[in-house]
């Protein structure tokens, strides 16, 4: 995991940089280049929440701060090259169809659960924004204590959303395989967080 730096680029620059520069502004360290980030591309993302949420009584900001949690978590996991627009609007996508799923489900087994949630729910309260901000950095050093396959499995699918098929055919793995992957990462991005607990409760 790279340490967080501050690059000679203040706010007010920001605003003339390309998504590329952006990006490898994020994966360096530099926290006001993710707020820019969302500056830029919300207003365009939330477009796409609320085509996919409408006739339901989701509500398109929660998808987008999960996303949002989601894409910073991914950017600072992996270096491969992206062409953001596209790859934050299929974020979003898969966001809010996770959403319409699961309401679905639910209403078709009441004891259906999510899976591991790997970046922590939106919090209201700007009391507890110093607290997520912990976790989301917790989870984004233990998934890059991963081994490389099971990041990129996890990443593509848990935070990218990504359907298993289309993870699998990027790994040139089977689909059980590929869920393998991902429940072994899961497990590991699990237990990590729980040594880190215990580590500081010691």
């Amino acid at each position: 995991m790279r340490p967080l730096v501050f690059l000679p680029i203040g706010p007010s620059s920001l605003a003339q940089v390309d998504d590329d520069r952006l990006v490898a502004l994020i994966r360096s360290g530099h926290k006001a280049a993710f707020t820019e980030l969302h500056a830029r591309h919300r207003p365009g993302l939330e477009r796409v929440a609320i085509a996919v949420l409408r006739g339901s009584n989701h509500d398109a900001d929660d998808v987008l701060q999960e996303a949002f949690l989601s894409a910073y978590a991914a950017l600072r996991a992996i270096d491969r090259p992206i062409v953001l627009k596209a790859w934050l609007a299929m974020i979003v996508r898969n966001k809010a169809i996770d959403v319409l799923r699961q309401s679905h489900a639910a209403r078709v087994d009441p004891d259906s659960e999510r899976s591991l949630a790997l970046v922590p729910a939106p919090m209201g309260d700007p009391s507890d924004v110093a607290c997520l901000r912990e976790e989301v950095r917790e989870v984004v050093d233990a998934i890059a204590r991963l081994p490389d396959r099971q990041r990129l499995a996890l990443v593509r699918r848990e935070l990218e959303g990504r359907p298993v098929g289309e993870v699998a055919t990027g790994l040139g793995a089977t689909v059980s395989s590929t869920w393998s992957l991902v429940n072994r990462a899961r497990a590991g991005v699990a237990g990590d967080r729980r040594r880190g607990a215990a580590r500081a409760a010691a």
